[in-house]
């Protein structure tokens, strides 16, 4: 009977130890799954901001088309050889909005200077200890999941659309009739250096036409989503050579080069690789330029979000385009003078998402990989 007894009090002992470890675990998997949802809800959190961030952009470029009949170039401003004179005409187009998203002592300074500077400012990459607004940040152009810390100049954390070109996409053109020539064939998208466009120009429609991209900022890191590789040959052949830049760990090789000036690092610069993204490769993939040519290559869009990007539209709406989205052949020749200019992109509906007047079908969203957030 004893025996019984002590066998009782070894089963009910070992029970309770039992009992505690379950719950214990139990304990844990509750704070892990809690933890997770924390995660979730602040990462939606930002990307709701994100979003918000993008829609204000949105109402300005709408706002500025409804004052001037047209959207800002890409890039554009005053004329000259030096620096310090002239912005070089490398003043991003989101300079002209500042006024329609509560910058206007910011356009002040810009357009009717006190401190010695030329009206629009120097070039972007003037010090911005000497001209203070180049350093000033716009919390509007920074996505709240950027990482990248603000160090000299005010950061920007979104891109332009310079179409589903390769060659000369980014170029300042000289206003002769064989460069307007080439313009008129590579630069396909929303955004051109030195021509303003109008929602006139859009023949694919407003609602089929990407404005705005989210991009990784390039300061202090060489991540693939925020740096631009260069040097890379063949690209105006086949794109994917864009690929041959990183290693099995997705990161850059260690010898691959990289422009010392990375994306959205200063939130004035309208040159290519700091301003503007094309629709080629999918979104989240690596970026290169042609070499001795920072005016041609692939600048993909990137975010710090989960598995995509959102983006601008030109009628208004706000997509979270994914990595999978449809690219098409990215082994086909990117568009040229001499290569079927005006056909429909090759790259697929992301492609056809960046041009604006190649009369491309949008398939449904499910089978496109974007969807449309709520307003």
């Amino acid at each position: 009977m004893n025996d019984f007894r002590k066998d009782d009090s070894v089963l009910s002992l070992r029970f309770g130890i039992g009992s505690y470890v379950t719950m214990f675990v139990l304990a844990l998997v509750l704070l892990s799954l809690s933890s997770i949802t924390v995660l979730q809800a602040r990462d939606q959190s930002r990307s709701n901001s994100c979003s918000d961030n993008l829609r204000q952009i949105g109402l300005a470029l709408h706002d500025y088309h409804d004052a001037f009949k047209q959207l800002p170039p890409a890039s554009g401003g005053t004329k000259g050889l030096s620096p310090k004179t002239s912005n070089q005409s490398r003043l991003s187009g989101f300079a002209a909005i500042l006024p329609f998203i509560e910058q206007q002592p910011a356009w002040e300074l810009l357009s009717n200077p006190t401190d010695g500077f030329p009206r629009m400012g120097p070039a972007p990459s003037c010090d911005p200890k000497s001209y203070r607004l180049w350093a000033h940040q716009i919390d509007v152009l920074v996505c709240p999941e950027e990482v990248a810390p603000k160090k000299e100049y005010g950061i920007r954390s979104y891109v332009m659309n310079y179409g589903d070109g390769v060659f000369c996409v980014g170029r300042l053109i000289a206003e002769t009739p064989e460069e307007m020539q080439l313009q008129r064939a590579v630069n396909r998208g929303a955004f051109i250096p030195n021509r303003p466009l109008g929602f006139r120009d859009f023949l694919d429609g407003t609602s089929h036409t990407i404005l705005i991209s989210e991009t990784k900022v390039g300061v202090n890191n060489r991540d693939p989503g925020a740096w631009v590789a260069r040097d890379v040959d063949g690209l105006v052949e086949s794109p994917k050579l864009v690929l041959t830049t990183i290693g099995e760990d997705s990161a850059y090789k260690a010898n691959q080069p990289v422009w010392p000036v990375g994306k959205g690092s200063r939130w004035a610069e309208g040159t290519f690789m700091v301003n503007g993204f094309t629709t080629v490769l999918p979104p989240n993939s690596p970026s290169a330029t042609l070499p001795k040519d920072p005016e041609s290559g692939c600048l993909s869009a990137s975010s710090h979000h989960v598995d995509g990007v959102h983006v601008l539209m030109a009628g208004g709406e706000i997509l979270f385009v994914s990595n999978s989205i449809d690219t098409g052949n990215l082994q086909s020749p990117s568009v040229t003078l001499k290569n079927n200019p005006g056909q429909r992109s090759p790259y697929g509906v992301w492609g056809a998402l960046g041009t604006r007047a190649s009369k491309e079908l949008i398939p449904s969203q499910r089978e496109a990989a974007f969807e449309t957030i709520g307003r």
